[in-house]
């Protein structure tokens, strides 16, 4: 497969060297050194492209607005025409691997790490390195994404880029709960400060699993008051507290873990545990469990489907109401916006105060190896990035048809801020190019982006960043993990297993050992040390 794409890259570069010598001069003809590409342009030989796109699939008003792309095209990209295509997420992945197989001539495509992978496509050579195709037609993206977060995507393997992300801001992880301000009251005046002093405790200054336990003595505070006040309504989500509060004390930089083994927090000795053995992760098992008993999480918990109960909206509350959720707390009105959204006062207790400079692995732009107009490709992708015009025409569709301006720097759609299915015409922003470039909907917060571009200065960075756990010589034992880890994740998580938490605790660490957890322990250590000599690195984080 690569001596197919390298012979397909290869000979298309040479064709364009040949265009470049003998249809004008090279500066003319290589204008991706600034946004437009329209000077000189003229001289590019007719050519169209394949552009895959996750979203809503094809809409009624698909071939209108792609038209209409094309035109506005001419002007950035000449005799250039895209052939566009959108797949919706539950079909693309499928879809993705057959055009691969097939080695169908597709110049341009969305992936993510949460459909597609992508280190998974790195490693089986499906995908193009763009670093000269970057340095030849892509410069308005590098100026617009900046080197630095251009090399943090990097393979860490071979040190060449892959894919370029879909910013839509990559300062994340700044972890909150959340919690109607009303009926935090019921739990004593003082009880969001004083549960945010334990919470802040349990983070950033701990000492023992002691400061695990004092959060879940300070949530059956608050939870036992609403159940006292007839107002405990459905309580807390199957995995709110595992997934958020990281019972096993990982951090929220991802790059260290994977199948419950993995560094923890701050731990500038990057030792490698296996977290459900930690003692952090028993004191979490034996809370949920006393939780459950408590009636704190519903009882019917095993058969809900999840999204079954949603947190408080329109000030509306029902046996479906979460008193308890997480979210990202990333700007500084975010609690202003989740009262808005709740219909009451809501109040945050923050996790984390700062946040980390992240990948944005979950949304990218990537040319496959069986590409056949590679540099068009290019040229089309900057200027998606770098030309605000057309990419809110290849998103939003055509301005007075499929949305309004309403000439306060807002516009106003039939959907909110993201196109369905049986919409005349709207895709997904996040998917392509920067939502630097995006319209501000009546679903959407004036200023956003620009907030999350500033707080990225100074986001913390972690030193793994760019590190990529290669779990080849241990698939084996990685599939066990993964069988096993279902079948006992739940139990655990939603407690309903009551008096019997440990021995079902005990049972899920024996049968990861017998899996080879070891292994795993083994092989990640063993690439960490690796890493960490390599690059000198002495603390968890670059920039702190």
């Amino acid at each position: 497969m690569k001596k197919r794409w390298m012979s397909a890259f290869l000979a298309a570069l040479v064709a364009a060297s040949a265009c470049l010598s003998g249809c004008g001069s090279a500066s003319s003809q290589t204008p991706a050194s600034t946004g437009s590409q329209a000077d000189g342009g003229s001289e590019l030989e007719p050519v169209t492209i394949q552009m895959w796109l996750g979203g809503p699939g094809k809409q009624k008003d698909s071939d209108m607005v792609w038209e209409a792309f094309n035109e506005k095209l001419q002007e950035y990209v000449p005799n250039t025409t895209v052939e566009i295509t959108v797949i919706p997420t539950s079909e693309y992945a499928e879809e993705y691997n057959q055009m691969l197989a097939s080695g169908e001539a597709v110049d341009l495509t969305w992936i993510a790490s949460w459909v597609t992978g992508s280190t998974e496509l790195i490693r089986d050579e499906s995908l193009m390195p763009l670093d000269d195709l970057v340095d030849q037609y892509g410069q308005g993206i590098r100026e617009t994404l900046g080197d630095e977060v251009i090399d943090m995507h990097r393979y860490s393997e071979d040190g060449q880029l892959y894919y370029l992300i879909a910013w839509q801001g990559l300062y994340s992880n700044v972890r909150a709960f959340k919690v109607p301000t009303e009926l935090a009251a019921l739990a004593g005046d003082t009880w969001i400060e004083d549960t945010q002093a334990v919470v802040d405790k349990w983070w950033n200054h701990y000492e023992s699993t002691d400061d695990l336990q004092a959060v879940f003595d300070q949530l059956d505070i608050y939870l036992g008051a609403l159940k006292d006040n007839g107002k405990l309504y459905g309580g807390i989500a199957q995995n709110v507290l595992g997934a958020w509060l990281y019972p096993q004390r990982f951090s929220s930089e991802n790059s260290l873990q994977a199948y419950n083994v993995g560094v923890q927090h701050m731990d500038d000795t990057f030792t490698v545990v296996d977290a459900i053995q930690t003692d952090y992760f028993r004191v979490y098992a034996e809370n949920m469990a006393d939780f459950y008993k408590k009636g704190y999480i519903r009882s019917d918990i095993a058969s809900l489907e999840t999204g079954a109960m949603s947190f408080v909206t329109n000030g509306e509350y029902t046996p479906n109401t979460l008193v308890l959720d997480t979210h990202n707390a990333l700007t500084d009105d975010t609690a202003e916006i989740y009262s808005a959204q709740a219909g009451t006062d809501i109040s945050l207790i923050q996790i984390e105060d700062n946040g980390y400079l992240s990948r944005g692995d979950a949304t990218a732009t990537a040319i496959p190896y069986c590409a056949d107009e590679p540099e068009r490709a290019m040229m089309v992708l900057n200027a998606l990035y770098t030309e605000p015009e057309l990419y809110q025409l290849l998103i939003y569709g055509i301005e007075g048809t499929h949305y309004t301006d309403n000439g306060d720097g807002t516009i106003t759609t039939p959907y909110g801020n993201q196109g369905q299915s049986d919409s005349d015409y709207g895709l997904w922003k996040w998917t392509i190019g920067t939502c630097k470039n995006s319209l501000v909907t009546q679903a959407d917060t004036p200023g956003y982006y620009e907030e999350l571009e500033e707080k990225e200065k100074t986001a913390l960075v972690s030193s793994f960043v760019n590190f990529t756990w290669d779990d080849s010589a241990v698939s084996d034992v990685v599939a066990s993990l993964k069988a096993i880890d279902g079948e006992y994740k739940d139990m655990i998580d939603q407690g309903y297993t009551g008096d019997n938490w440990e021995a079902t605790l005990d049972q899920w660490i024996a049968e990861r050992k017998a899996a080879g957890v070891d292994r795993v322990i083994e092989d990640m250590q063993n690439q960490i040390n690796a890493y960490v000599e390599e690059n000198n690195i002495t603390s968890w984080i670059s920039n702190g």
